[in-house]
C-alpha cells in the first residue's frame, strides 16, 4: 500500500514538473511582430569566401507600400548565422552615400531571429523607394572537409548557408554571387538555378520570393591558404608626455585552425618539398605594417629573441616579416610579442580650447585575413590623466578603469581596458581617447624620483653616524 501511494506522489510530481517546464519555454519563447511596410523590387547578395572570414554584401532597392511615411526597415538574421557573425553596417547606395543607424531591435524567440531596425536619414513616403546596402563580417564559417590531410595535400573546406537571404519582406527579383578563391569546386548544392562561372557561382535571378524562404546551400571547394585564430590578444599602448614617447607591444597566441596533420610532421619531407607548399595550407611567415616612424622593434616569443624576423623601411611604413620558430599546421600553436616606440605627436594633440588631450589610435592592427576571438587593448595614460572618455564606432563587451603601476609611480598611472571578442578586419578603425592633465601632474614623476634620491642620501648620512662595531671602542683603547 505505501508502495502505491509513494508511486502516485512520484507520477504526479513529474506530472507537475512537466507541466511546469512546458508553461516556462511558452512563456519564454515570445515572437515580435514586423510590420509589412516594405516590398523589396531588387536584392542582390554577393558572398566572398576568398579569405577566412566570410563577407557578405547586400545591396536592397525597397518600395515603401504603407499608407503613411515611414523610415526604419527590419532586417533579420537567424540564429546560428547571427552566432558567427562579427561585424555588420548599413549604407546608402544613393546619394549621400553615407552610413545609416543600425541597432539590434530584440531577439525573435519563436522563430530564432535577431532582429536589427535601419533608421533612414528622412522618412520614406508612400510608394517611394529607395537604394541601401548590408555589409556583414562572418568568422568560423569555413570548416575543413576532410578534418585531416597529409602534409602535402590540398586543403578543402565546406561553407553552408542560404540560398536566399533570409527577409521579413516579400522579394521581386533575387540573385546570389559566392566568390570562391579558385575553381577548384568539388560540390555544390541548392537550387537548380545556379550556374558555375570559373571562381564564381551565381545563383538565380529568383522571382517572386516569400519573407522567410529557405534553401540549403552546400560549397566544398579548395582553400590553399592557412585559417588563422587569434584566440587572445594583448595590445598595450603606453603614453609618455615627459619622453613624447608612444609604446605599443602586441602579444599574440595564434591557432592555425585549418585541417590537421593525418601522420606525424616530418622535417626531411618539409625541405624536399618547399616548391610546393604555396599549394598548401602550411604557414610560414606573417607580415606587419608599422608606422614609418617605429623605432627600437623588437619581436621575441617564450624562448627569447627571434632572429628570422625582417624590418624594412619603407616610404610611408615599416615592414615587420615574422617568421615563428617552425612551419605552422593545422591544430598548431605558436606565441608570440612585438613592440616599438614611435614620437606620440604622431598620435596625441592637445585642445586649447578644451584643455583636453586627444589621443587617436586605431583599436587593433594587421588583422588582414585573421579572426579573433579576444581582444584586449590596454591604454595607459600618465600620472594624473583624469575626466577619461573614450569614443569609437563600434561597442565593446568591456571598458574597465584601473590604476597602473610602473616606475616611480606615486598613485597609479590611469589605464584604460576595452575588451571586445570575435574581431575582424573591419574593426580595424581608430578610437580616440580624450583626457586631461593639468601641468603640475607633469611635474610628479621628477618630484618623486628627486624625493627618493634625496631620502636615500639623507639615510645613508644618518646611517654612517652610527657604529655597528661589536664591544666597547673606549676600553680597547686604553687596552693598547
Amino acid at each position: 500500500m505505501r508502495f502505491l501511494v509513494r508511486l502516485l506522489l512520484w507520477a504526479l510530481i513529474l506530472a507537475c514538473s512537466g507541466l511546469t517546464q512546458a508553461s516556462s519555454d511558452a512563456v519564454a519563447k515570445t515572437s515580435i511582430p514586423i510590420a509589412p511596410n516594405f516590398i523589396i523590387s531588387r536584392l542582390i547578395r554577393v558572398v566572398n569566401l576568398r579569405s577566412g572570414v566570410v563577407h557578405e554584401d547586400i545591396g536592397i532597392r525597397a518600395k515603401n507600400i504603407h499608407t503613411e511615411a515611414v523610415n526604419k526597415y527590419i532586417f533579420t538574421v537567424p540564429k546560428n548565422a547571427e552566432a558567427r557573425l562579427a561585424y555588420i553596417n548599413a549604407f546608402l547606395r544613393q546619394e549621400p552615400k553615407t552610413d545609416l543607424p543600425i541597432k539590434q531591435a530584440g531577439f525573435d524567440s519563436e522563430n530564432e531571429l535577431q532582429l536589427y531596425e535601419i533608421t533612414f536619414h528622412k522618412p520614406l513616403k508612400p510608394n517611394e523607394e529607395i537604394r541601401f546596402g548590408v555589409k556583414i563580417a562572418s568568422t568560423h564559417a569555413l570548416e575543413p572537409l576532410p578534418a585531416k590531410i597529409p602534409q602535402v595535400a590540398r586543403q578543402f573546406v565546406v561553407y553552408a548557408d542560404n540560398v536566399y537571404v533570409h527577409s521579413p519582406y516579400p522579394i521581386e527579383e533575387l540573385k546570389t554571387t559566392v566568390q570562391l578563391p579558385s575553381q577548384a569546386i568539388q560540390s555544390y548544392t541548392g537550387s537548380d538555378h545556379a550556374t558555375v562561372s570559373g571562381s564564381k557561382i551565381v545563383y538565380g535571378p529568383f522571382h517572386s520570393v516569400a519573407p522567410g524562404s529557405y534553401e540549403t546551400m552546400r560549397l566544398h571547394f579548395e582553400y590553399s591558404k592557412p585559417i588563422l585564430t587569434v584566440t587572445d590578444l594583448r595590445r598595450d599602448l603606453e603614453v609618455s608626455h615627459w619622453g613624447n614617447n608612444l609604446a605599443v607591444e602586441e602579444d599574440y597566441k595564434l591557432l592555425h585552425s585549418g585541417a590537421k596533420l593525418e601522420t606525424e610532421f616530418s622535417r626531411v619531407t618539409y625541405q624536399m618539398t618547399r616548391p610546393v607548399h604555396g599549394q598548401t595550407n602550411v604557414l610560414k611567415d606573417l607580415a606587419f605594417t608599422l608606422p614609418a616612424h617605429a623605432r627600437d622593434v623588437y619581436y621575441r616569443d617564450e624562448i627569447g629573441n627571434v632572429s628570422t624576423s625582417h624590418l624594412n623601411y619603407e616610404k610611408d611604413s615599416a615592414s615587420l616579416v615574422i617568421a615563428p620558430r617552425f612551419p605552422l599546421f593545422g591544430g598548431w600553436k605558436y606565441s608570440w610579442y612585438h613592440g616599438y616606440n614611435v614620437d606620440l605627436g604622431f598620435f596625441d594633440r592637445y585642445i586649447k580650447d578644451t584643455g583636453q588631450y586627444i589621443l587617436n589610435v586605431n583599436f587593433v592592427e594587421n588583422v588582414n585575413d585573421m579572426v579573433i576571438d579576444r581582444a584586449v587593448v590596454r591604454i595607459i595614460l600618465p600620472e594624473g590623466a583624469r575626466n577619461v572618455k573614450v569614443d569609437a564606432p563600434f561597442d565593446f563587451d568591456r571598458i574597465d578603469h584601473q590604476p597602473h603601476y610602473s616606475n616611480f609611480d606615486s598613485t597609479g598611472r590611469y589605464m584604460l581596458t576595452l575588451e571586445k571578442h570575435n574581431v575582424v578586419r573591419e574593426h580595424e578603425q581608430a578610437i580616440q581617447v580624450a583626457y586631461e592633465l593639468p601641468a603640475i601632474r607633469m611635474l610628479q614623476k621628477p618630484l618623486v624620483a628627486s624625493g627618493f634620491l634625496f631620502g636615500f642620501f639623507l639615510l645613508s648620512i644618518l646611517v654612517s653616524r652610527f657604529s655597528f662595531t661589536i664591544g666597547n671602542p673606549d676600553a680597547k683603547k686604553k687596552k693598547e
